[in-house]
């Protein structure tokens, strides 16, 4: 091999193409596959809350009648209405909002995301790391698919890459109560969007900070300094979680999720999931889970993909071909630990081999709330052993931050064991914020050879295979989605159609209404009930349709009935029909 000591040429230029290409993708997605409408009932909740948020108010009174305005995880509490949700996400979803745009914004934050990944590789590890891992972020399926809808994942990115961004630059000196300052608002936008994912990233950046503060001896106080901004800054922001709390349902510790499902939080035993969550259903979710983002992080995987119908089923055991997405991680950790390669092995190892060896443990032990609780806390030890060794050692600042952005990764599949549900069909997204760490981890070994060898080689073959996936795993994995839901513009199309110019009011009539059957609608009506279109569901009791129509006296009234996730214009339920299919 012929070493290679020149430097990358600028980046500038192919970092500025990726980042357009991740906005590009996303308004591509967001338009063909989701048609710019929420799919999902958290979807439609961010974007209730962004329209309240983009007219400064967080929380409004409640109409009356409630049900027949009510929308999914939407909480009426005490003549109040509001959102199940921390601000965060819908706080940055309403400057799109706003402008009757909303999906622009997760456009912008992804490309966003791909400039970050570049920086804080460059700066952490080499510029060609930062470009591998800028593209590996790009081209990402996971990244695909949700930087085109209206969650709140694509800002956790940005968030948590902005964050380590910002801690790398702290770490180097050069003004670090700035850069602190930067990191702690970055952590603490992840906090208010994210609350579990905040802490999976916070933990490993705060053991390796407790590191250097320990090994510093005379350089105590520079170290601790920033740190003690970002901690302010981050606390700060975060304030607004129990502010927002308190302003909704008028207790600050109040968890809103509760609100709607009474067991929607996180832990173990009766009381976590509808019917109790258990170390055995985390394990058999993660396997499930893991085996999916083992192919959706960068489309690689062995075997044909799946047709439609798995591709959106829920109830498996393993996602059906292997995925190889996770195959350079390890040769990332020997790159990046060089001589201590193989300490990573033994750890790693041990920590599967103890994870094989919990799924075939007794049934009656893996739904033993206590022992899941203290099997997390094992867990915990363990992922915070590397730092132990980063302590008495004296490592490069390579295989520290390799150490970080490992643990980060770990942290955040370790501690969603304990959330009672699983998140597949929008790829595995609790896993999202983990994105950057896999794409830097994975570039390391294909910057090396980049850097050793040749480098139009390594990025041809790179361009290549990033196409590819682009074509053979991303767009089948995708495209199933069109439609997703059962929501469709038809049926907006169809209201817009019969309307005489004046504002619309679509009663929804039906006793077994779900929200799949006006979906669309429910996305066009404003929170203020002030909207050209609103929709009211009249669910056929006493008094609930004379409420209705006598709240708006002058707007004209289209019919339209509705079973199930089913909705007609003709009370026959035939004729022209929305949703699912008849039966």
């Amino acid at each position: 091999m012929v070493a290679s000591n020149r430097r990358l040429p600028t980046a500038a230029l192919p970092v500025l193409l990726l980042a357009l290409f991740a906005f590009g993708m996303s308004a591509l997605v967001s338009r063909t596959v989701f048609e710019r409408l929420p799919r999902l009932e958290d979807e439609l909740t961010y974007l209730f809350q962004a329209r309240m948020l983009a007219r400064g108010q967080p929380v409004i009174a409640s109409p009356e009648p409630r049900r027949a305005y009510w929308q999914p995880f939407v909480v009426d509490y005490q003549g109040r209405r509001f959102g199940k949700y921390p601000l965060g996400w819908p706080l940055l979803l309403a400057a799109g909002a706003s402008v009757g745009q909303p999906w622009v914004v997760n456009a912008w934050l992804a490309a966003l995301t791909v400039a970050l990944v570049y920086r804080l590789g460059r700066d952490v590890f080499n510029p060609d790391a930062g470009l591998i891992a800028a593209a590996l972020t790009a081209f990402s399926p996971m990244a695909l698919l949700l930087n085109a809808t209206l969650m709140g994942h694509t800002a956790a990115l940005a968030c948590a890459a902005a964050f380590l961004a910002a801690c790398a630059r702290l770490e180097r000196g050069r003004r670090p109560l700035r850069w602190g300052l930067a990191a702690g608002v970055a952590l603490g936008l992840l906090v208010i969007n994210r609350p579990v994912a905040g802490l999976a990233l916070a933990a490993p950046v705060a053991a390796w900070s407790l590191v250097r503060f320990v090994r510093a001896r005379r350089a105590r106080l520079a170290i601790l300094k920033p740190l003690l901004a970002l901690a302010a800054a981050a606390l700060l922001i975060s304030a607004a979680i129990p502010l927002y709390n308190a302003a909704a349902a008028g207790d600050p510790a109040q968890n809103l999720y509760l609100l709607v499902w009474p067991y929607d939080r996180v832990g173990f035993g009766e009381g976590y999931g509808p019917r109790g969550h258990t170390l055995e259903k985390g394990l058999r979710q993660t396997r499930w889970d893991l085996s999916l983002a083992a192919a959706d992080l960068f489309g690689w995987q062995i075997g044909p993909m799946p047709p439609p119908d798995l591709r959106l089923r829920t109830q498996a055991v393993y996602w059906p071909p292997v995925g190889v997405s996770w195959a350079l991680i390890p040769l990332g950790l020997a790159v990046a630990g060089r001589r201590r390669w193989a300490a990573w092995a033994v750890w790693l190892g041990a920590g599967i081999a103890a994870f094989m060896l919990t799924t075939n443990l007794p049934i009656e032990t893996l739904r033993d709330p206590a022992f899941a609780h203290g099997w997390l806390a094992l867990a915990a030890a363990w992922l915070a052993l590397p730092f132990a060794f980063l302590l008495v050692g004296r490592p490069g600042r390579q295989a520290a931050w390799a150490t970080v952005l490992l643990a980060a990764l770990l942290a955040l599949i370790l501690l969603h064991m304990a959330y009672w549900i699983g998140a597949q069909i929008y790829s595995t997204r609790y896993y999202f914020e983990g994105l950057t760490a896999a794409a830097l981890l994975s570039a390391l070994p294909l910057a090396a050879l980049a850097r050793r060898w040749r480098r139009w080689p390594v990025y041809a073959g790179l361009t290549a295979l990033l196409l590819y996936s682009l074509y053979a795993y991303s767009t089948p994995r995708i495209t199933p989605l069109y439609r997703f839901n059962y929501v469709t513009p038809e049926l907006n199309a169809a209201v817009e159609a019969r309307r005489d110019g004046r504002p619309a009011l679509v009663i929804v009539t039906g006793s077994e209404v779900r929200w799949r059957a006006l979906g669309s609608l429910m996305a066009v009506t404003s929170p203020f009930l002030d909207s050209d279109i609103v929709a009211a569901i009249d669910n056929m009791q006493p008094g609930v349709r004379d409420a209705i129509l006598a709240r708006f006296p002058d707007r004209q009234v289209i019919e339209l009935y509705a079973a199930g996730n089913r909705a007609c214009f003709d009370a026959t339920m035939a004729g022209e029909c929305y949703g699912a299919p008849p039966g």
